[in-house]
């Protein structure tokens, strides 16, 4: 929900915006997650906070969360308002503190570089077979339990336990 303009810096491009094969609650109904708490442009404080958690909600059913939740933590100009990942601002800041104390104040550069050396490693993978032994394994394993099954869409219960823990770990932050 980024309101672009030409003086805002560019987004870091080792983080790129997540992107789904159909649209998302927040791309169909961007009003919904344009919220400040301290700005209630005319609603209620309990309207706020009710469509506060239906962003939260929606944000907790979609398949980018993760990926948007990264890409806001560090492109902190761009999501200095509105609702990101389920996230408000002040969130966020908790966040980017944390990961500051984890990580060192570069915890940006960090992210990028595991995130360029997990992508060497998958693509060395795709190129470099299996060692005898590890394909055996993988052979009895498929032998044993059949095909590997793609992993079932989330149910509303999953969806709803999913939610609970982001704002129980929102709330610890």
């Amino acid at each position: 929900m980024s309101r672009t303009h030409p003086t805002e810096p560019a987004p870091d491009p080792r983080f790129p915006f997540p992107h789904t094969p159909g649209p998302t609650r927040c791309r169909r109904d961007p009003a919904l997650f344009d919220l400040d708490l301290g700005d209630l442009s005319g609603d209620t404080k309990e309207a706020a906070q009710q469509r506060l958690e239906e962003a939260r909600r929606s944000c907790s059913a979609c398949p980018a969360v993760t990926a948007c939740l990264r890409w806001a933590l560090v492109n902190k100009t761009l999501t200095a308002e509105n609702v990101f990942a389920g996230t408000t601002p002040g969130q966020r800041h908790a966040l980017r503190r944390r990961l500051a104390d984890r990580l060192g104040p570069d915890w940006v550069d960090v992210l990028a570089a595991r995130d360029q050396a997990r992508h060497a490693r998958a693509e060395a993978a795709r190129h470099t077979p299996l060692p005898v032994s590890q394909a055996r394994i993988v052979d009895l394993d498929r032998e044993l339990n059949g095909p590997l099954r793609l992993l079932p869409q989330l149910t509303a219960e999953e969806q709803r336990l999913n939610r609970s823990r982001l704002v129980a770990g929102l709330k610890a932050a």
